[in-house]
């Protein structure tokens, strides 16, 4: 059950989010407080350095120069491959169609269910979404792992102050996108952890985990600020390096 640690971190923060989120939708009706506003975005810059200090602790897995080589070689192919598959703007449009069919039916503004599908995707599509339920595969069954959650961790931080927006604009509604967290992140584990006696016997796991680290440094990008990385492209250098690793087992 401890693989399932990150999981159920994500459940809990998304849960406290959304109830601080309607603690300040209650202080706030009267009108629009300007520090609520800012504090988002300084806790989304806070937890953007948080990211950097996370890829920058996983980048240091490779034990060779033939690793690094396959690290950097995945990340360039499956970035190729991302973009000539859409990855990214394909789930963007995904969650624009939702949301436009909303509008169609009349469902805008704070209507409940805009907010439930806006945190539905927001939580549960993304690049952090999958590494994470990767790397929290990876925790033994004995004992709890906390680098094993890093990734998970960081994503429930981000959700939880993402939680509290919602709410505050959406109304209570986006509390019930824990179940959905719960159920979607929660099979991504599980059938992580069904491949990772596979991943452990190729050796690929150290290789995965620096390549997860760039992409989380990447994620760190976005959130600072500094540039508009469409990360979802790189989602296919997770597999590549698996790929390799068969070959040359």
């Amino acid at each position: 059950m401890w693989k399932y640690f990150g999981v159920f971190c994500n459940v809990a923060t998304v849960l406290l989010g959304s109830g601080l989120g309607l603690l300040l939708r209650r202080r706030t009706a009267g009108g629009e407080d300007p520090a609520r506003e800012r504090l988002p975005q300084a806790m989304m810059v806070c937890m953007g350095f948080c990211t950097v200090y996370a890829a920058a602790s996983g980048l240091l897995g490779t034990e060779n120069g033939t690793q690094a080589l396959i690290v950097v070689s995945s990340m360039a192919a499956g970035l190729l491959l991302g973009w000539l598959l859409r990855i990214d703007d394909r789930l963007n449009r995904l969650g624009d169609r939702v949301l436009a069919r909303l509008a169609r039916d009349g469902q805008t503004g704070s209507n409940p269910a805009e907010g439930l599908v806006t945190a539905v995707l927001l939580f549960c599509i993304g690049s952090m979404t999958i590494l994470g339920a990767f790397q929290s595969a990876a925790n033994p069954p004995a004992a709890l792992d906390l680098d094993c959650h890093t990734t998970l961790l960081i994503k429930s931080l981000l959700d939880f102050v993402s939680a509290t927006c919602l709410t505050v604009s959406f109304g209570p509604s986006v509390m019930a996108s824990a179940l959905f967290v719960l159920l979607f992140q929660g099979l991504l584990v599980a059938l992580a952890a069904q491949l990772q006696p596979f991943l452990e016997r190729i050796a690929v796991m150290p290789i995965l985990n620096c390549v997860g680290s760039l992409i989380l440094l990447a994620i760190a990008v976005n959130l600072l600020g500094l540039k508009k990385i469409k990360t979802a492209d790189y989602l296919p250098a997770l597999v590549i390096p698996v790929l390799i690793c068969w070959i040359l087992a």
